[in-house]
């Protein structure tokens, strides 16, 4: 009976265990919000532009949602055909909104006190969703390239390209939102945690290096900007070229930024560097009046003081945190190592083909090899500038203690003397004074004649006191 009881209580407990395994209510509405709410708000959005740009230019609405099958995989940088032409260079912009959203929202998913499972599950959820959009979308592009030009794109690359954009985007919430328990339960190293803050600061310095390379550029092109503008004929065609030149505008920050640091931007035949230029056909894209037009001058070097002025301060930050010179410049040149690898993964992701015209692209590897190269020089030699000037009013007061101690003896030993004199010299001039003043020596003539009168036959005061000295003017005292 007993062993009957103990299988029916394992049972309930292994059956307890299993029910157990799996999210609450609660947190299946929170894992499905994490899987579609980004990817529901992209469908939207791209449906929403299709549907306006497709009325705007009175077409039909005919491939509507291969259209739309089309502007998810441009927004995730999928590479596209389209009419026979290949299309793989692809906006920024989108992608970037696409991953902060994404961070945003796993980030409100979980908090430093989240189990492991929970964790693992919001992370899968936050692939789920958009890998089933893809697949959907996939099959309607099949479906559409019948009625439009679409292509429908490789398969695996399109997987590829939205896993990696999400699970980058997803990891980095997680991170943020688990950062203070990664670094108290899994004793993230202190230089690690270090060497966060110098990492985003010279990425802030570089991306807005190339911005303000990119606004002086446009400024200085400000009226072949203004007819590729103008050259869109109607409202509609110039909004458009606008929207467009706004949407790639990441994508020209991340060329502007290779030429600073020395690096080749390449669009077809044209491409700039520091030190030569080429031309070519380019596309009417009004922001691509930043480009040159004439050959390379010598103020463009100026544009070194980009990546220059990012690797002195990061070289400053790592040298307040350690006042070791080896330790300090072992943090600048893993900063710069991270800092040149994310730029060619962004130098990659800008580029891609253009049809006609040609590949878009930045020469991948030396863009993250200079960004690397001027960081690591730079910062190096700040820290060792920094470390030094930090060591340098140690050593003062070593030399100053001896003769601290010696000087001030002699100083008092020397000095004691004609302190005292002075201190003499008042005394002796107001005893002199009271001499002058008070003309005591005139007193003793007189009492003389009042004392053996007082002391001479009697003892007794009265007789003393009663008789005035001559020359008192007051009378006997009462």
């Amino acid at each position: 009976m007993s062993d009957l009881l103990n299988r029916d209580t394992r049972r309930a407990a292994a059956r307890t265990a299993r029910v157990g395994t799996g999210p609450t209510p609660d947190q299946s509405r929170m894992l499905a919000a994490v899987a579609f709410k980004t990817s529901g708000l992209v469908v939207v959005i791209a449906t929403t532009l299709v549907l306006v740009t497709l009325v705007s230019v009175n077409s039909d609405l005919t491939g509507t949602l291969g259209a739309i099958a089309g502007t998810w995989f441009a927004m995730h940088l999928v590479p596209l055909t389209i009419g026979g032409t290949s299309l793989g260079v692809a906006p920024l912009l989108p992608t970037l909104i696409i991953g902060w959203s994404v961070a945003r929202t796993v980030h409100r998913a979980v908090d430093p006190d989240t189990d492991r499972r929970m964790v693992r599950w919001v992370f899968a959820a936050s692939l789920a969703g958009p890998l089933a959009v893809t697949a959907i979308a996939l099959a309607v592009a099949g479906d559409a390239s019948t009625v439009i030009g679409l292509s429908s794109p490789n398969a695996l690359a399109a997987f590829s390209w939205v896993a990696g954009v999400h699970a980058a985007a997803s990891g980095t919430g997680l991170i943020l939102a688990r950062w203070d328990s990664l670094v108290l339960r899994r004793g993230v190293p202190e230089w690690v945690r270090a060497l966060v803050a110098p990492f985003v600061r010279a990425l802030s310095i570089l991306v807005a290096g190339g911005a303000a390379v990119v606004l002086l550029a446009l400024l200085a092109s400000w009226e072949t900007a203004g007819a590729l503008v103008e050259s869109g004929r109607d409202v509609v065609g110039m909004l458009g070229l606008t929207a467009l030149s706004v949407l790639y505008l990441p994508n020209v920050l991340i060329g502007a930024l290779a030429v600073a640091t020395g690096s080749t931007a390449g669009f077809g035949d044209a491409s700039v560097s520091l030190f030569a230029t080429t031309g070519g056909p380019l596309p009417p894209l009004p922001i691509l009046a930043v480009l040159p037009e004439g050959p390379a001058q010598t103020i463009w070097v100026v544009m070194l003081a980009v990546p220059i002025g990012a690797g002195l301060l990061l070289g400053r930050d790592c040298a307040i945190r350690s006042a070791d010179i080896q330790v300090a410049a072992s943090s600048v040149w893993v900063v710069a190592a991270a800092a040149g690898v994310l730029a060619a993964l962004f130098g990659y992701a800008a580029g891609g083909s253009l049809g006609t015209f040609g590949t878009v692209e930045v020469t991948v590897w030396s863009f993250g090899l200079l960004t690397f190269a001027w960081l690591a020089v730079a910062g190096t030699i700040s820290a060792a500038i920094v470390v030094w000037r930090r060591a340098e009013p140690e050593a003062e007061p070593e030399h100053d203690e001896p003769a601290s101690t010696v000087v001030p003896a002699a100083e008092v030993a020397i000095e004691a003397a004609p302190a005292a004199e002075p201190k003499d010299g008042p005394d002796v001039e107001d005893v002199v004074e009271a001499e002058v003043v008070d003309e005591l020596p005139a007193e003793p003539a007189q009492e003389p004649v009042a004392e053996p009168a007082v002391d001479a036959d009697t003892d007794e005061p009265l007789d003393a006191e009663i008789v005035a000295p001559p020359g008192d003017t007051d009378g006997p005292a009462r």
